[in-house]
């Protein structure tokens, strides 16, 4: 229990810090020995958690002159015009390449309603979570046969 337990804790920090996010906290967590459906909800849950961050202390990192440079990078990349015509549904694509901060900053500098936010944003985690626990698993029993 206590392994488990110390698995899932690493899986929700790994997810929660950007650049890490589910694309290796999923894979870390399955070579590890966490199951596919525990290291997608974990890391799941950790990645996600990065939004309401953005969405409730935005006003307050924004005065830090570091954390001010870093949402200002992440507000004016190269996504922020198609999120900003396409929006919802070009969260749903573009969380997977730019991150879930980024698209969470981007969103919030746009105005997009909080529930639309974390609604694409929850489904895209979920969706390419499932998606890359599915691909490290066949990997895993490649490897292993």
């Amino acid at each position: 229990m206590l392994e488990y337990l110390l698995l899932a804790i690493s899986a929700l920090g790994m997810g929660y810090i950007p650049f890490f996010e589910i694309y290796l906290a999923i894979p870390a967590m399955m070579v590890a020995g966490m199951g596919p459906v525990s290291a997608v909800i974990w890391a799941g849950l950790g990645n996600f958690a990065g939004v309401p961050t953005i969405l409730f202390f935005y006003d307050q990192l924004s005065k830090i002159p570091r954390f001010q440079n870093w949402l200002h990078r992440m507000e004016h990349n190269r996504f922020r015009a198609k999120i900003e015509r396409y929006g919802g549904i070009m969260v749903l694509l573009t969380t997977v390449f730019v991150g879930v901060w980024a698209v969470a900053a981007i969103c919030r500098s746009l105005g997009m309603s909080r529930r639309k936010l974390m609604l694409t944003t929850g489904v895209s985690i979920f969706v390419y979570s499932v998606l890359t626990a599915y691909s490290v698993q066949v990997g895993l029993d490649w490897f292993q046969s």
